[in-house]
């Protein structure tokens, strides 16, 4: 069992952030996309009459404790604790573009962490103690909300009625999610589908599931289910990444950057890569592969974790025991010269505890030694030429880069390629290990950088999804503006005309019409929160300046915002630092400066 948070180990960095952002909202409430979290204790009412109450408050005082550590794990907002549950909610005052995937992980936590604790005050109290989560997903107005006598940070819209509605139609023990919520985790995770859930003030009743837990092996977040399309528009970046493979068959060692915004589709080209390289004749054993999580960010090598859990055939559900066992086959299997010096070091970056060999060392030294076995880990490995691709880079935790740092001098010796996938993040580790790649490298690096479609390459796309090449001009332009390119962008507009019923198949079920309420086609959910988080990574100053200028429109005038902004002495470095970001961009200099949003 892990053990119990407190509210108190919220990590600082985060607090930091998470104060900043508050301040924002704290002025004027905001529009946001939050995935909000109820739990409760059920039967509370009862138990609290069998008890007194200083004894109902000591178990309430312990159960908090497994409520809200799993919020704070996920980089929640405890919003309220109430007498016998607490709400949350994921989304602000910090977004990220996962956060309906944070508060189900929460959620589920918080079902499975509490477990013994539920079990002892049944066998110590002889009381049904349990707990049940309710999450739904959808826009609110976040901020500091009340009057001068009382104020309250929290969130108000019926999407936080629909989240209620969620946790007091739960079963104990069990997480239940609203149908928003299900569409934005339903590939990740696990469930069951529940009855529909009648609601007061709805003419019809909500559907809801029952999440389970993780799926072991998740499926695609992106494409749309029964349309699909080849690569299109990158077939240069294509060879570029296959003549890295054709060194690497010729026994040269690479390392290939793969860079491009969010939804530009590094994923999409590591994935037909693979296929190229299995249809080839390669065994498929020989390509590795992690993907950074924006929540794993702050967890040390979380990255080679996920590398050492594939290859040594650990299941999510394994003991302690067994994991340790595994562990210890698999280096005496790959160097059982020096299996206890690998073991340690693997034992070390899984986070097990284990003193019963081995000399203490101090943390400089256990971390060379580290980096040392892992080093002869994949020499002994790579025996044949091999791929190891790391997917979402710039979610890597700290010790995880400098492990791949270590690493890049395999690719002198052994005949491997390292296909790292980031998004530009120059504040990221991820990008100071393209530096070093480059810098010391040179003779093994290969970048790749990834633009927006062009508008041909992009009406090719829609094309291919929707299967005509006929499309409608009013819709096709619409798409292709509101897209700007990015493939990503593209699908989810579809998705969102198709959910909506704004596009439909016609008679013959062949091909595609559009209605005539295309042009109030609103922006998807997802594509909101991926937008918002990144504008949630900026200075709070910052994040007001881009919001005042958004209030102006696509296009603004630097007089214009310089006379509604109050921080004129700095404005011109607060617009410098959205460009440099690729918010927005210079439109002109002359007659008068104008800048232009990018999305």
């Amino acid at each position: 069992m892990t053990e119990p948070g407190s509210p108190r180990s919220i990590p600082e960095e985060y607090a930091a952030k998470m104060k900043s952002a508050r301040a924002t909202d704290s002025m004027r409430g905001e529009r946001r996309l939050v995935s909000i979290l109820f739990c409760d204790v059920t039967g509370s009412t009862a138990m609290a009459k069998d008890l007194d109450p200083e004894d109902w408050a000591e178990v309430m005082h312990e159960a908090f404790e497994y409520l809200i550590a799993p919020v704070y794990r996920y980089e929640g907002t405890l919003a309220r604790m109430m007498g016998d549950g607490i709400m949350a909610f994921f989304g602000a005052p910090l977004s990220h573009e996962d956060d309906p995937e944070r508060a189900v992980l929460a959620g589920l936590a918080i079902i499975d962490e509490i477990g013994p604790f539920c079990d002892k005050i049944r066998k110590e109290l002889d009381l049904e103690f349990n707990v049940r989560v309710g999450i739904n997903t959808g826009i609110v107005v976040v901020g500091d909300i009340g009057s001068d006598l009382a104020m309250e940070y929290t969130a108000m819209g019926d999407t936080v009625n629909m989240a209620a509605r969620m946790e007091e139609t739960a079963e104990p023990g069990t997480v239940q999610v609203s149908e928003e919520t299900y569409k934005m985790i339903a590939p990740l995770f696990e469930s069951v589908t529940l009855d529909p859930v009648e609601l007061k003030g709805r003419r019809e009743p909500v559907q809801t599931y029952r999440i389970l837990g993780p799926k072991a092996k998740p499926g695609k977040m992106r494409g749309i289910e029964g349309l699909s399309s080849p690569l299109v528009g990158r077939s240069e970046e294509f060879e570029r990444l296959k003549q890295a493979l054709a060194d690497v068959q010729r026994g040269s060692g690479r390392i290939a950057f793969l860079i491009g915004e969010a939804g530009l589709g590094k994923s999409r080209l590591i994935e037909d890569l693979r296929a190229e390289w299995i249809s080839s004749g390669n065994d498929a054993l020989t390509w590795g592969s992690a993907r950074g999580i924006s929540y794993d960010s702050t967890q040390p090598y979380s990255l080679f974790q996920q590398i050492i859990r594939q290859s040594c055939g650990i299941e999510p559900d394994d003991p302690p025991d067994v994991i340790l066992r595994k562990l210890e086959t698999y280096a005496e299997q790959v160097t059982p010269e020096t299996a206890d010096q690998t073991g340690q070091a693997i034992k070390l970056m899984m986070a097990i505890r284990d003193d019963s060999n081995g000399r203490p060392l101090a943390a400089g030294d256990r971390k060379r030694e580290l980096q040392s076995s892992v080093l002869e880990l994949l020499r002994a490995g790579v025996v044949e030429p091999g791929v190891l691709v790391i997917d979402d880079l710039h979610w890597s935790d700290t010790a995880s880069a400098e492990l791949l740092e270590h690493l890049f001098q395999l690719t002198d010796s052994s005949p491997i390629a390292l296909i790292l996938a980031m998004r530009p993040y120059r504040d990221s580790p991820a990008w100071q290990l393209k530096l070093a790649a480059e810098t010391h490298y040179p003779h093994r690096y290969i970048e790749t950088n990834l633009e927006p479609l062009s508008s041909e390459y992009s009406a090719d796309l829609v094309g291919n999804l929707l299967e005509v090449s006929d499309i409608p001009p009013a819709l096709s332009s619409m798409i292709l503006e509101k897209s700007e390119g990015n493939p990503f962008f593209v699908e989810e507009l579809i998705r969102t005309l198709i959910d909506s019923g704004v596009v439909v198949r016609d008679e013959s079920g062949e091909n595609w019409m559009a209605t005539a309420e295309i042009e109030n086609i609103t922006v998807p959910g997802n594509l909101q929160a991926l937008l918002t988080a990144r504008i949630d990574r900026l200075d709070r100053e910052i994040r007001e300046t881009v919001q005042l200028a958004s209030v102006i429109g696509r296009t603004f005038y630097f007089r214009v915002l310089e006379l509604i902004a109050d921080v004129q002495d700095v404005l011109n470095d607060h617009l410098n630092t959205l460009q440099r970001v690729e918010l927005i961009m210079e439109r002109a200099r002359i007659p008068e400066i104008e800048y232009m949003f990018r999305h």
